[in-house]
């Protein structure tokens, strides 16, 4: 076995980020969400917001600590074999789930075998389609042996939907368990109303003695920047973890509040579907990416609080490797690529993007830019809901998708360039299987990735992704837009709820200064 991570007692690590907690009272806390939750249950779902508010109901084996480093939850320590194959995790001893019942290595592999088994068709299955076998040699050791070898196992342990829930609430409620969900986390499930709120209450019973240090916390959905921000300064809510770039002053100026920012890790493009003949050119996917300006975009969208990509991967992912040339902009180059190819006149497209505030500047953005060398687009902006539909549904394909191009930010939530460039990038990952937006195929790309997975040797592994990178950003079939920083408001006095890089937002270790 190859030692890869031996810890302990890491789970207050998370309330490090973003302050330090102090002497706390007890009080309720409200936080206003940028979009509505679609469930409760993240091992079948693909939605931020479903992670975020989950987060202090269930626990994860393995966590990240506010920058993205691992750090145990309810697994003390783990190790890995060589090969990359076999996997071992020590569990943590005296906890329960919120309805009594016992959390151990038989729960664990509940959970795991759930998720791997593909009849149950869970959105989180495609993290574990590898896993062979997951053996309990006692209480309170798990051992998971994967049909391949996968060398983002542990980091995929940690990804925000794989969570712990309890078997016995999952035999009860069925697929009814994304309205019932039972987790060993702080928080007890208390209402949902879709649309309107959800409320968690403290869980009397959790493992640390220490947490949680409010009673009640109420969720609300409030997609309207302004609207967000208006009930932050009045104190209706004390949290909001989506701060839009132009509205940051408001808050900053004021003695009551503060803003909170960090670098993130979604990288935010145009991808252009590559079935269309117009996009099979790559003198046109250049073009795009030439006459979009992107220091203009995060300027535009972002009021400054973003960078320019220098990767398909953003620098705080693992593995990231900087490319180049950077990234330029040059229109006259642009129009030259475009006539060699055929279409000096340009052409019409449509460009589908969600209807939020900054997606639909997004998308205003884009129109201009493209206008510039005679291509004509019809923007559609699409409720979230919907876009997931009519995106990833299981009718889609290659053949019957409806976009030419579409705006998508991506996270990589196991922090490790697998889950970056595997769903986005490969052929395994085209859509509906994965999220590859472009159906972009480069079998060079396809084999560096695996590569990359067959070996649990950092070096190998960062070898082979820099070859995926190298190739992807040469055949350029997106157009990268921006790696925007994540931005959130809260009171003073306020610690331990705080934004995530990937986009998520913790507050399991949330409390009130006195």
């Amino acid at each position: 076995m190859k030692h890869l991570k031996n810890a302990v007692l890491g789970a207050t690590m998370l309330a490090g980020a973003f302050g330090t907690v102090h002497a706390a009272q007890a009080a309720d806390l409200s936080i206003a969400l940028n979009q509505i939750i679609q469930g409760l249950n993240p091992q079948d779902s693909n939605y931020n917001v479903d992670y975020s508010v989950a987060n202090g109901i269930y626990e994860r084996l393995i966590a990240f600590d506010g920058d993205m480093k691992l750090v145990p939850q309810l697994a003390t320590s783990w190790e890995g074999s060589d090969d990359a194959k076999t996997f071992t995790l020590h569990l943590r001893e005296g906890v329960k789930f919120q309805d009594g019942t016992d959390f151990n290595a038989a729960a664990v592999k509940f959970n795991l075998d759930r998720l791997a088994d593909a009849s149950l068709n869970l959105k989180k299955h495609s993290l574990f389609k590898l896993v062979e076998a997951v053996e309990t040699p006692d209480d309170y050791t798990v051992v998971i042996k994967l049909s391949k070898p996968f060398g983002a196992m542990i980091n995929t342990l940690a990804h925000p939907s794989v969570v712990m829930e309890s078997p016995a609430a999952i035999k009860k409620y069925g697929k009814d368990i994304s309205k019932h969900p039972v987790g060993t986390g702080p928080f007890k499930f208390q209402e949902w109303v879709p649309g309107e709120k959800m409320v968690v209450v403290k869980n009397e019973n959790y493992w640390d003695s220490e947490w949680p240090k409010v009673d009640k916390v109420t969720f609300y959905p409030v997609a309207e920047n302004g609207t967000r921000v208006s009930m932050l300064m009045s104190d209706e809510v004390q949290f909001v973890p989506i701060l839009p770039a132009e509205l940051m002053k408001r808050v900053s100026e004021s003695d009551k509040y503060e803003v909170l920012e960090k670098p993130g890790i979604s990288v935010w493009v145009m991808a252009m579907n590559m079935m269309r003949k117009e996009f099979k050119d790559i003198r046109v996917r250049e073009a795009f990416n030439l006459a979009i300006d992107k220091n203009a975009f995060t300027q535009v969208v972002y009021g400054g609080h973003a960078i320019v990509p220098d990767s398909p991967l953003a620098p705080a992912t693992q593995f990231h490797a900087t490319q180049t040339p950077a990234l330029t902009t040059d229109v006259a180059k642009a129009k030259e690529l475009m006539k060699e190819a055929g279409y000096a006149d340009g052409f019409s497209i449509n460009l589908w993007a969600r209807n939020n505030s900054t997606e639909v500047r997004m998308l205003q953005f884009i129109k201009q830019q493209l206008s510039q060398i005679n291509v004509k687009v019809d923007i559609v902006p699409l409720e979230g809901a919907t876009r997931a539909e009519k995106l990833f549904g299981s009718s889609v394909t290659p053949e019957t998708a409806e976009f030419d191009t579409v705006i998508g930010g991506w996270s990589p939530s196991t922090g490790d360039a697998d889950w970056h460039l595997r769903p986005v990038y490969s052929t395994e990952g085209w859509i509906p299987n994965m999220y590859n937006e472009a159906f972009y195929s480069n079998p060079d790309v396809d084999k560096a990735i695996n590569d990359a997975l067959e070996t649990a040797d950092p070096a190998k592994r960062a070898a082979a992704y820099e070859i995926a990178q190298k190739q992807i950003w040469k055949d350029k079939p997106v157009v990268w837009l921006a790696v925007d920083n994540a931005l959130a408001g809260r009171k003073k006095g306020l610690t331990g709820a705080f934004p995530m890089p990937d986009g998520t937002m913790q507050y399991a270790h949330a409390a009130f200064e006195e």
